[in-house]
């Protein structure tokens, strides 16, 4: 799964990165917007999200060890 994510981060970019260099307005705005996907699906992958998890916090946490 791990090489999926970095191929399609690598295309992205790469397909990105060329749109941008176009002469033309159109292609341009295509190159940022998939920059930006690029950049986008990057921070997810970051996350090192795993299935089965909660999100954010365990129902069975404590709450004094999230509160200040």
């Amino acid at each position: 799964m791990e090489w999926l994510i970095s191929l399609a981060i690598g295309v992205l970019t790469a397909s990105g990165v060329y749109l941008t260099l176009r002469a033309r307005t159109f292609p341009v705005v295509l190159g940022l917007t998939l920059l930006a996907y690029a950049v986008n699906v990057f921070l997810f992958a970051m996350g090192r999200l795993t299935v089965g998890l909660p999100a954010v916090i365990d129902k069975t946490a404590e709450a004094a060890q999230y509160s200040d």
